[in-house]
């Protein structure tokens, strides 16, 4: 009987379309899992954070599409005035990193014959020689292309991706393009808002310089007559007892001279010149602006200046500018603390690359929370009461610090710390030697 049923199962099939069945069926529910995982992604690569940095945005979308395409390396470039932007992605030691190439695109691009996408994939090629280039523009609501995504393969890479994985990355690239469009368009907003700022501060410090230089000026009349008497009554008195009061005007006089003179300085358009100077000569001016305001608010000024003193190019009064407000940030962020303190510290930073003149101005003040870091750069975020902050100081100051080729950092702890970090391209001793070679010369 047995054998019987075993006979008909298979003249009838029933055992092989059971196994037909599972295997679709298997086929379809994994289908459906890699269709899931493609939309998770997409989902993900939607979300895109607008005030990322162009390598930040990269090293997020290669490590989305990881999940589902095959590839060594990713590369986002983006197209502006003639200059190809690229930004590369790959892992290292199991991290993503990112590297930047720029290059300029020759005239005969964007003819018929020479496409911008066959240049793109020409050159990537020529820099990574054992991988094919697969490229798909990004088109803006315009329906114009203003970069591309492009995915490097190895040749085992190549030959198993198929015409499904490109229709799915050109898909991707759809969804990703109205992302990275509103980056652009978040810069854009952001550059304009940061020069209406730079123009706002600008205006007010013409304004504060206006006025110091009418009041010094007010004051330096007064202020000779002081001067000129007291050293006529201390000839006079010599050795008597009240001398040493005579001499206190007289020293007083001449700091408060001093003042006017660092305020007429400042004061001055003409003074937005570069030339070669020297952090500690920055400290010192900013401190003698300032200095009586933070003693008589009870802090301490620590200074660790380096020797022999570190030399850039700059506008002398413009760093100034950012290190009286650091300052002043400092002050504020101190107020009501106890043992209240603030070090100035200047130092050497080099790298592969670059060498950096370093100041650091560091409080052990209220700090700043997690959430306002990042924001406390741009133009009018202030973490302070509206009626003792306009939200201008540090965005003007890291503009000034960029103008210079220059950073503005910050590390802080709340209700520990705060520290701000500026570095400025050191003029080295060759450059300084061929400045007075080429000021003899004229």
């Amino acid at each position: 009987m047995q054998n019987k049923q075993e006979i008909l199962e298979k003249l009838t099939g029933i055992q092989s379309s059971r196994k037909s069945y599972y295997t679709e069926l298997t086929y379809l529910v994994e289908e459906m899992k890699k269709k899931n995982r493609q939309l998770a992604v997409i989902n993900q690569l939607t979300q895109l954070s607008i005030n990322a940095s162009w390598p930040e945005t990269s090293i997020y979308i290669a490590s989305q599409l990881t999940q589902i395409l095959p590839f060594a390396r990713f590369v986002l470039t983006l197209t502006k005035g003639g200059h190809l932007s690229s930004y590369l992605a790959s892992q290292e030691d199991g991290q993503w990193q990112c590297h930047t190439h720029t290059s300029v695109v020759p005239e005969f691009v964007e003819q018929p014959t020479h496409p911008l996408k066959g240049f793109l994939k020409d050159m990537l090629e020529a820099m990574f020689p054992d991988y094919h280039a697969l490229s798909v523009p990004l088109h803006s609501q315009r329906n114009q292309a203003f970069g591309y995504l492009t995915l490097l393969q190895k040749a085992e890479q190549s030959a198993d991706s198929d015409s499904q994985d490109a229709e799915l990355f050109s898909l991707i690239a759809s969804h990703v393009g109205v992302s990275v469009e509103n980056i652009l368009l978040f810069q854009d907003v952001s550059e304009k808002i940061k020069i209406e700022a730079q123009l706002v501060q600008s205006a007010k410090m013409a304004a504060i310089g206006e006025m110091a230089a009418g009041i010094a000026h007010e004051l330096n009349s007064p202020l000779t007559a002081i001067l000129g008497n007291s050293q006529l009554l201390l000839r006079e008195m010599k050795a008597t007892p009240t001398a040493p009061l005579m001499n206190d005007i007289y020293q007083c006089g001449v700091r408060c001279k001093k003042i006017i003179q660092n305020l007429l300085t400042f004061s001055r358009q003409e003074e937005y010149v570069f030339s070669t100077i020297s952090i500690d000569e920055v400290v010192e001016d900013a401190l003698g602006l300032i200095g009586y305001q933070l003693s008589v608010s009870g802090l301490t000024v620590t200074k660790h200046l380096t020797q022999p003193p570190l030399q850039f190019h700059g506008s002398r009064h413009q760093i100034e500018q950012i290190v009286i407000n650091l300052l002043l940030n400092a002050r504020d962020a101190l107020a009501g603390r106890e043992n209240p303190c603030i070090e100035l510290r200047s130092f050497l930073l080099e790298d592969e690359a670059h060498a950096y003149v370093g100041l650091s101005v560091y409080d052990n003040g209220e700090g700043i929370t997690g959430e306002q870091l990042p924001q406390i750069f741009q133009p009018f975020y202030s973490t302070k009461e509206r009626t003792k902050g306009t939200g201008l100081g540090l965005s003007v100051s890291l503009g000034i610090a960029e103008a210079h080729g220059g950073k503005l950092m910050v590390e802080s702890e709340e209700n520990e710390y705060s520290q701000f970090t500026l570095l400025l391209p050191l003029l080295r001793e060759e450059a300084r030697n061929g400045e007075k070679t080429d000021t003899d010369r004229g």
